[in-house]
């Protein structure tokens, strides 16, 4: 049962019942709808104005992740042109100063950088960030480029080294073990069959008849053959102006156009020419003029770097390439 209300009369001075109509109760019922909406309302506005929706909240998100990598790539920009500055001060400093080389003028590594067109963007702090990183990377790629050039530079350079040092008549043309004498008078001196002063263009190695005589360094046999005062004498033509010769021999173990690596056997040591006992006359010319060969020996080779150098050599010429001169 209901609990009835009562209200006082003052004009009965008696409480009498409330007795509720039905449009009291609807406008009791409508005001509270009206206060429900508008609390309502208010609390989803006071909402969508203090709290992101959920598409912004995801959002949010997805930039502070953004954000994050964007540092990262900065990171690994600094770092790879931090690591690529080392392998162009090696290359300038280090590669290019041991092969001779001229460094690279700074302006080359940078050449072309900046020459991309510009992208039209909003005036915007992040799109300027982002136009920052688009030329780092450019530059940074260019200076790649440039440096992959380099190194291109420097690999045929070592090649050509290479082919130098191989080829430099730098080896001493008999074994140490089999020398009995080492004449290094290289210039004026008394001759010692025409007993008068005269220009004397190489060095004298004294050995017994016979002693192997090797080619000093890489090369092409350019003369082979009887040559008056040298007697039986060998030229090797070893290219970028060096020529070697090897002069008195015996006998000859090479031909001319033959090919011989450093350490092969060219001939024996004799006494042919002019000559009073035996030995070999080597001489070593540089774009034609005489220098001296004791500049360009290694006299401070071990015997065993020496044996490699001729354990592998050939001992007698293949009989289809015959030169026509006595072989031992």
């Amino acid at each position: 049962m209901a609990r009835m209300r009562y209200h006082y009369n003052p004009e009965t001075c008696q409480y009498e019942p409330i007795i509720h109509t039905g449009r009291h109760f609807l406008n009791q019922t409508g005001r509270f709808i009206l206060i429900c909406l508008i609390l309502a309302f208010g609390g989803l506005a006071y909402y969508l104005t203090h709290y992101p929706s959920l598409d912004e909240n995801q959002l949010t998100r997805e930039n502070h992740e953004l954000k994050w990598q964007w540092g990262e790539l900065h990171n690994e920009i600094r770092h790879v042109s931090n690591q690529l500055r080392v392998l162009e001060h090696d290359d300038d400093d280090h590669y290019r100063v041991l092969l001779a080389m001229n460094p690279l003028d700074p302006s080359m590594r940078l050449a072309g950088a900046g020459g991309h067109a510009p992208v039209l963007l909003p005036a915007d702090e992040s799109v300027s960030e982002i136009l920052g990183a688009y030329d780092s990377l450019f530059r940074l790629g260019n200076r790649i480029e440039v440096h992959e050039q380099s190194l291109k530079e420097l690999e045929k350079e070592v090649a050509v080294k290479e082919r130098q040092l191989s080829t430099r008549p730098a080896m001493q043309p008999i074994d140490n073990r089999q020398l009995t004498r080492f004449n290094s008078i290289f210039g004026m001196r008394l001759h010692p069959v025409y007993r008068d002063w005269r220009n004397h263009n190489g060095l004298d190695l004294t050995a017994p008849q016979g002693t192997p005589v090797y080619a000093t360094g890489d090369g092409i046999i350019s003369f082979a053959a009887y040559n008056g005062g040298y007697g039986n004498v060998v030229y090797i033509n070893h290219g970028f102006g060096f020529e070697s010769r090897y002069g008195h021999l015996s006998k000859f173990n090479t031909q001319p156009g033959q090919q011989v690596k450093r350490g092969d056997l060219i001939g024996f040591v004799g006494s042919t020419g002019v000559s009073t006992t035996p030995h070999l006359h080597y001489e070593v010319l540089y774009h034609g003029k005489y220098v001296n060969p004791i500049n360009f020996m290694y006299r401070d080779v071990k015997q065993e770097e020496y044996n490699k150098l001729i354990r592998k050599a050939p001992t007698v010429l293949p009989d289809n390439k015959s030169s026509g001169v006595e072989r031992q």
